[in-house]
């Protein structure tokens, strides 16, 4: 017996020294990291595209808040969030605030002309002594407090990654003697989550003979040196809706994925609309799905879309891509969509090219056909003596779903501001409807053609139904006082794949009407 209490008061005593430093906290890269991985372009500055790479920082911070936040999780989604959306605005908002609470630090170390300081900062991240970077970042691991890390690039052209930022998760140095005696160094792993490698543990390591710090995992990835950033505050995160799927074997959600090619879309007055067809219900239509953001060129954006009513994926006929306002041009590579359900989440569209579709002022329109053929329909039965017989089907009329304008602009522009435009729609059986500001205030330029659509608040079956179309100015005299030449107009009534020109008068050189402040209205009539 005394043998053995002699045993374990040895094993007791000598722990702290030969027993292993390796360390972690409970941060967890599948639980509390980004499922998507850093691919971001930013837009700094439009005017010039100049153009920023990657929002590592900001998703570093964002994984914390998160981590810290108990009661609202990461979310789940594997799609990066598009430019301009409540996700991305948040990360991007993050970015800003890890750059700019470590200037200095990043001062400190961006300061190597051709080299010379490269020792130095390499040993700022082994030397084990008093303000050393390790003795900066074990007391966050071991009260269990994972904490951001900035990685300063190694400045080589060919395999250099830049800059970098990463959440210190854990580490180890060996046994405690190694770290008394200095065998750490070549032992020593700092444990990371990296939000260019989702779900997965990075390990940073020294490489002593090139003097720069490395991921076990992957090799070519490799900076100069290390900062612990203790400058991190919490903030409550971003919460997202995480949707729960009824189990009733339908499509909720469609998912889109944008590839944009060597011609930007403009946003602004340039946008795009998408309209989901049916082969049993009237079609969705989704205006300005980049809300007026610029989506920039090389460059792949995500849209989700929640159904209006959840379908069988049989009954989603096509999807209808349409740019609006005429002035821009816009280049896509990539077409991809996904369906979304209990359970459920698959590519039922995919094409590609260079590009797969140029839209123009003049050629503003690309059909992606998802499902062709109608579902095999269901039809109520009557028995009798004969056996059963199968009732007719009736077809039931479909109401028209929209109109879409095509307004050419002559040598005088519409000016926007307090200039504007709007359509008074004028029904046979009675009642108006007015669609008021239909250029978002903004300019139509001169020799421009520009498409509008417009929804129509009653139900009608033809074109016919309605008697008059006003386009009414709301432009006033005196000094300043707006004028506009139109040049041509053409509205069409759509109904699902079909549609029927109601209007069409003038041509792209001719004048078909003067706007001004006396003479402010046009009325298209049959």
């Amino acid at each position: 017996m005394k043998k053995i209490i002699g045993f374990i008061l040895f094993c007791t005593l000598v722990s702290p020294i030969w027993g292993q430093t390796k360390k972690m906290t409970r941060f967890n890269p599948v639980q509390h990291g980004f499922k998507f991985n850093n691919s971001f372009k930013n837009i700094f500055i439009d005017a010039i595209d100049w153009r920023t790479g990657g929002l590592c920082g900001g998703m570093s911070y964002a994984s914390l808040d998160y981590y810290h936040a108990t009661s609202i999780s990461t979310p789940k989604t594997a799609l990066r969030p598009t430019e301009g959306s409540p996700l991305q605005k948040y990360l991007y908002d993050r970015q800003v605030t890890s750059i700019t609470s470590n200037l200095d630090k990043w001062g400190e170390i961006g300061i190597n002309i051709e080299g010379v300081r490269n020792s130095e900062f390499f040993n700022w991240g082994v030397e084990n002594k008093s303000g050393s970077r390790i003795n900066e970042l074990r007391p966050f691991i071991n009260r269990g407090q994972p904490v951001p890390l900035g990685l300063q690039s190694v400045g080589e052209k060919d395999t250099d990654p830049g800059n970098h930022q990463v959440v210190a998760i854990g580490y180890d140095f060996g046994t405690a003697q190694d770290l008394a005696n200095g065998t750490y160094k070549h032992k020593m792993k700092i444990y990371t989550y990296d939000p260019n490698y989702p779900n997965r543990i990075m390990t940073l390591r020294p490489n002593f003979k090139d003097e720069v710090f490395y991921y076990q995992e992957e090799p070519h990835m490799r900076w100069r040196t290390y900062f612990v950033d203790k400058n991190y505050r919490k903030k409550t995160p971003l919460r997202t809706s995480l949707r729960d799927y009824p189990n009733d074997g339908k499509i909720h959600e469609l998912v889109f994925e944008f590839g944009v090619g060597k011609d930007d879309l403009r946003g602004g007055n340039d946008n795009l609309n998408l309209t989901i067809l049916y082969h049993n219900a009237a079609p969705q239509r989704v205006y300005n799905v980049n809300r007026g953001n610029k989506w920039i060129d090389d460059y792949s954006q995500h849209i989700t879309v929640q159904l209006r009513t959840p379908v069988l994926v049989t009954t989603i006929k096509s999807v209808q891509l349409n740019t609006i306002s005429g002035n821009d041009n816009f280049n896509l590579d990539l077409l991809r969509i996904y369906v979304k359900g209990y359970n459920k989440n698959r590519k039922v569209y995919e094409r590609r090219g260079a590009p797969l579709k140029r839209f123009t002022g003049q050629d503003k329109t690309f059909m992606a056909m998802i499902h062709n053929n109608p579902p095999q329909a269901r039809t109520a039965t009557s028995t009798s003596t004969s056996g059963p017989v199968k009732a007719r089907t009736v077809p039931s009329r479909k109401p028209i779903d929209g109109l879409r304008f095509w307004i050419r602009t002559g040598d005088d522009d519409l000016r926007g501001g307090n200039d504007n435009l709007n359509i008074v729609v004028h029904y046979r059986n009675g009642g108006t409807q007015t669609i008021g500001n239909v250029n978002k205030s903004t300019r139509w330029k001169d020799h421009a053609t520009t498409s509008v659509d417009v929804t129509l608040n009653k139900k009608i079956y033809a074109a016919s139904d309605i008697s008059k179309v006003v386009l009414q100015t709301t432009f006033r005299g005196g000094v300043g006082g707006d004028n506009w030449n139109m040049n041509s107009l053409k509205i069409e009534a759509f109904k699902g794949f079909s549609k029927e020109t109601y209007y069409e008068r003038g041509s792209n050189d001719t004048r078909l009407h003067r706007f001004t402040d006396k003479n402010r209205s046009f009325v298209a009539q049959r």
